[in-house]
């Protein structure tokens, strides 16, 4: 697959929203997936302001409480981000000084659906606690660590130093092999939305039973979805050796420079595509090297990285990009320029799928605005300007309560708020499978759809499959499609991330299942959305980050940064979910069935929203670098005796420094700050680091791998990460679940399926008699297939 080109740089003209448009928020209608619900924001961090966006974006009532409104103080860096994450709201001042605001708040919360925090303090602060809250309320708290407690100085919400903390920051490939920062804050905008999809879960059940209850989405919860591969592993396995530069491990599926200065992209993932790269590149004769000896897969291993890059460089600099661009398009290999994001923000595509919106902000006037994460033609998302903040006591309810569903689908979910749905999942790789993950997180009956040759990547991706039975069954006829079609009949959401039309050869699309299930939610997650001149493209999760910019922001004024884990599929995936659990709440509070999506391409305008984001006056983006440590010398890594610490300061004063036992020479620090930090660091180790950084008022954690988090006692305590045995014996570390419910919690997670495991009883459950079973099964339609082993395999990339 290529990038065509002739769709960047078109620019299409949205409708302009104006101020008074984001306040009107309707009772329930039809066209309002979210219509009904009352939402008060008492987030301080981004992650809790942002799922209450994401919330309002689908017509749900979200006030928000602030203290000042930063539109009108002067412009800073962090005021894009507040731009993104405050969309769709009205704001609400109020002073904690006066008696008068903090029973308006009080109030508010008495009568809201959900209330969104981040800091228990908080609720406290306008004189609530946390259980009355949680008793006749959803009270949805996005704790920047773990509940109840934050390790680092002002414990205010941190994508960076969670990164740091949890190890993310150490598995990206580069030069040195030690940790590197991300330029946006992925944890943040991933944690938010699987926050907002959450919280709808928790309100159908609120809905069903009236009861209340607190849902947590922590900062480690986001962690854990984020970083699976990476801590899931057999009990002292040590970290794989990140020291491989930029470009990764696998030398078909990473971009190269061309003899233009232009970098391209080259997606030769799986033996198929790979062979054909190594032939069009003309590196045939590496395999004969005795170090690869033949096999294919020896040309990523991490011993040989170092001189085969050098072989596809020098080939790759000996041409210009389009040319490579047209072998790789006539090859039929997926293949892309690298872009900015800029260009990809105001392309074709981008325009088509309405993630360019303009609308006007009653102070800082015409924005350039991201658009909504989900797309549907029933109950359509709207992004909106923040309101005019107004005093709190002057702020009423604009959308009418919902009323308990008539026919309640539990008495009191057990095993999780959405405890007796049903979903299945057809799709492999990362984004389909992960959203089945992520329903069975929340209750779900998840299914896992799989060709006889199963999912190539249900071995490695083991983790997210967890939680799901798999029937394998054979789609190529009639007979097959028949049978699973009496499978999907049965169950309440139906997800694909099949290229754009497969659905529809295949006679399962939702027109053709609401036949015989009109209740029927379906989910498309495909790479590049539904519309559009790039929409029948197949895409994988780095060839997003080449066409949207994002590894060029990486790279900044270095070379592209290919990141190691992949934001796009895996945010995807909760953007999966959240289509979703909006489809299934909708539907329950008006019985009415629609066809949802999302897509890879519109996950990356999400994920890079606050740079993208676009007003008079703003301030420049944000740019990385070759092996970055961050932005300013007051964030980001500095080495210390046993690895690395992260800092991250608005300012840093040298008194406080001096006080806590740290010798921060003044007129150094004036001269060099970046240089003088790390002379005073340097002879300390971690803990002493963070220790001291801490008592001179410095948010600092210790730089740690993914194999000493997932080892990590205290983790372990609060079940964020558990240990088990493998079938074939080996001590393993799993994680643990991504949430918390107080009330409905989800039972413990089935083991990932072996390939057809479930097939013949999913069958039987769909009404398929035991003749009509067997004869699938003797004909070799469907595989009637035994658990799986867990097992290991090294990354690559």
């Amino acid at each position: 697959m290529r990038i065509e080109y002739s769709v960047l740089g078109h620019r299409k003209k949205g409708k302009l929203m104006a101020n008074h448009e984001a306040a009107d928020h309707s009772g329930p209608s039809g066209d309002r997936a979210l219509g009904d619900v009352r939402v008060l924001d008492l987030a301080e961090g981004g992650a809790g302001s942002l799922a209450a966006a994401l919330l309002g974006d689908f017509g749900a009532d979200v006030v928000k409480v602030v203290g000042t409104d930063p539109r009108r103080q002067p412009s800073g860096g962090h005021l894009p981000d507040w731009v993104v994450r405050n969309r769709s709201k009205r704001l609400a001042l109020a002073d904690l000084d006066k008696v008068a605001d903090r029973v308006a708040v009080a109030n508010l919360i008495g009568s809201s659906d959900i209330v969104v925090t981040d800091s228990w303090d908080r609720l406290e602060a306008f004189g609530v606690k946390r259980e009355d809250v949680a008793a006749h309320r959803l009270l949805l708290d996005v704790s920047p660590y773990v509940p109840g407690w934050t390790p680092w100085h002002g414990k205010a919400a941190s994508a960076e130093l969670l990164e740091a903390i949890t190890g993310i920051s150490g598995y990206q490939a580069s030069y040195s092999g030690e940790h590197v920062a991300s330029v946006y804050p992925y944890l943040t905008q991933l944690q938010a939305v699987w926050a907002a999809s959450c919280a709808v879960a928790g309100l159908v059940e609120y809905r069903q039973t009236g009861e209340g209850q607190t849902v947590t989405v922590s900062g480690m919860h986001a962690a854990l979805l984020f970083g699976e591969i990476t801590f899931s592993r057999p009990i002292g396995e040590p970290d794989p050796d990140r020291a491989i530069g930029p470009a990764g491990l696998n030398p078909m599926y990473t971009r190269y420079q061309c003899s233009d200065g232009k970098w391209v992209f080259v997606g030769g993932l799986g033996p198929k595509f790979a062979n054909r790269v190594v032939d069009l590149v003309g590196v045939r004769p590496l395999l004969d090297d005795p170090r690869v000896g033949g096999r294919i897969e020896r040309l990523w291993a991490v011993e040989n990285v170092p001189w085969v890059m050098a072989e596809f460089n020098a080939r790759f600099a000996g041409l210009p990009a389009a040319e490579w661009i047209a072998r790789l398009d006539k090859n039929d290999i997926p293949c892309t320029l690298l872009n900015s994001r800029d260009d990809w923000f105001r392309s074709e595509q981008m325009a088509l799928l309405d993630q360019c919106v303009q609308v006007v902000d009653p102070i800082l006037g015409e924005i350039d605005m991201p658009g909504t994460v989900v797309a549907s033609r029933t109950t359509p998302g709207t992004v909106s300007p923040t309101a005019e903040p107004v005093p709190v006591g002057d702020i009423g309810w604009h959308a009418t309560a919902g009323e308990p569903a008539a026919d309640p689908r539990v008495e009191g979910a057990a095993h999780g708020p959405l405890d007796g749905y049903k979903v299945a999942v057809l799709g492999s790789f990362v984004a389909g499978p992960l959203t089945g993950r992520l329903l069975a997180e929340l209750g779900v009956d998840a299914i896992k759809v799989e060709p006889l040759i199963g999912d190539p990547w249900r071995v490695q991706g083991f983790g997210i499959n967890r939680g799901n039975r798999s029937i394998a069954i054979d789609l190529s006829g009639d007979v097959g499609r028949d049978a699973l079609r009496k499978v999907l009949a049965d169950c309440d959401v139906v997800i694909n991330n099949f290229r754009l039309g497969v659905m529809e050869r295949l006679g399962l699309n939702h027109d053709a299942l609401a036949e015989v299930n009109p209740d029927i939610v379906t989910v498309a997650v495909t790479a590049f959305g539904e519309q559009g001149p790039l929409s029948p493209r197949p895409g994988y999760d780095p060839v997003l980050q080449a066409a949207s910019g994002m590894m060029t922001a990486q790279g900044g004024t270095g070379e592209p940064v290919a990141l190691s884990l992949p934001p796009n599929d895996l945010t995807t995936a909760v953007c999966g979910a959240f289509a979703a659990v909006v489809g299934v709440y909708h539907l329950m509070m008006t019985g009415q069935a629609q066809h949802l999506s999302t897509a890879l391409a519109t996950t990356t305008i999400f994920l890079q929203a606050g740079d993208l984001v676009n007003y008079s006056g703003r301030p420049p983006g944000r740019s990385g670098g070759t092996d970055f440590l961050g932005p300013t010398p007051f964030d980001r890594f500095y080495s210390v005796q046993d690895g690395q610490v992260r800092i991250q300061a608005e300012h840093i004063e040298p008194a406080r420094w001096q006080a806590a036992g740290l010798d921060l020479d003044e007129a150094a620090f004036e001269q060099d700050p970046a240089a003088a930090i790390s002379r005073v660091l340097a002879p300390f180790s971690r803990s002493e680091a963070v220790k001291r950084l801490t008592a001179a008022e410095v948010p600092a954690v210790p730089a740690r791998r993914s194999g000493e988090v997932a080892e990590d006692p205290d983790l372990h305590r609060r079940g964020f990460m558990t240990k088990t045995t493998t079938r074939s014996g080996q001590p393993f570390i799993l994680t643990g679940h991504y949430t918390s419910f107080e009330r409905t919690e989800t039972c413990p997670l089935l083991p990932p399926p072996g390939l057809g495991e479930h097939s013949t009883q999913l069958l039987r459950d769909a009404g398929l008699s035991e003749a009509a079973v067997e004869e699938l099964v003797h004909t070799g339609l469907v595989i009637e297939g035994q658990a799986m082993d867990i097992t290991y395999l090294a990354p690559y990339r």
